[in-house]
């Protein structure tokens, strides 16, 4: 009788056991599972449709004008489409206020057409990148006063022209469809139209040099559609 209750307890200490074993490693395994799909959760997305706002520091640069050397700050806007995820092309509108401490400020504004190799995984937040394209630049100055055959009068200036755009910089992913960036571009080219008022002259050749940092946000709203 009491080998018999002995074995009756180890066959039911075995069990309990077995079963407390079974649970802790469906539970180690629940919890593997888990942390392994929190690992490869996505930290970035470069694809479908991308909007930014950023704040700018311009500089413009030319031997051909009075002053050579010119700065100031303003804003740009991007609207981009990742084909993929290392591939987007964006377009861009930025807009400074030129030498703003001075009373013949004026103002510099770039529209940008690039394409943009991203650096890019999933598993990524932070994501380097480098673009080129071409751009558009036009600079104005309203009641410049001026010598004319008449005497003094004020007109409106303006000079614009297009050139060659290339850059890079980084973001990083706070989640995967936010992202904080920054990027400096550089575009290269002449001013070829000079307009005064509503008089435009071809043929000018202002060579000159822009250099534009930029610090902002991107928003991809698509993130999870498909």
């Amino acid at each position: 009788m009491r080998t018999q209750s002995l074995e009756v307890f180890v066959n039911r200490a075995w069990t309990r056991t077995l079963s407390v074993l079974t649970a802790c490693i469906a539970s180690l395994s629940l919890a593997t599972a888990a942390a392994a799909q929190r690992s490869e959760a996505p930290r970035s997305n470069t694809e479908k449709l991308m909007l930014s706002l950023a704040l700018s520091g311009t500089s413009l640069y030319s031997e051909n004008l009075q002053d050579e050397s010119h700065n100031g700050g303003g804003f740009s806007a991007q609207l981009g489409w990742g084909f993929n995820r290392l591939f987007t092309l964006l377009v861009d509108g930025s807009g400074s206020v030129m030498d703003q401490d001075k009373d013949d400020r004026f103002v510099l504004v770039h529209f940008d057409v690039l394409g943009r190799f991203n650096f890019a995984g999933p598993r990524r937040a932070w994501v380097p990148f480098v673009e080129g394209g071409f751009s558009g630049r036009v600079a104005g100055q309203d009641n410049i006063v001026v010598n004319g055959i008449g005497g003094p009068q004020e007109v409106d200036l303006e000079i614009s022209g297009g050139g060659l755009t290339f850059g890079g910089g980084v973001q990083y992913y706070v989640v995967p469809a936010l992202a904080l960036g920054a990027n400096v571009r550089w575009t290269v080219g002449e001013f070829k139209t000079v307009k005064f008022n509503n008089v435009s002259v071809d043929g000018v050749e202002i060579d000159a040099t822009t250099t534009r940092i930029n610090l902002g946000l991107t928003w991809r709203p698509m993130i999870g559609r498909r």
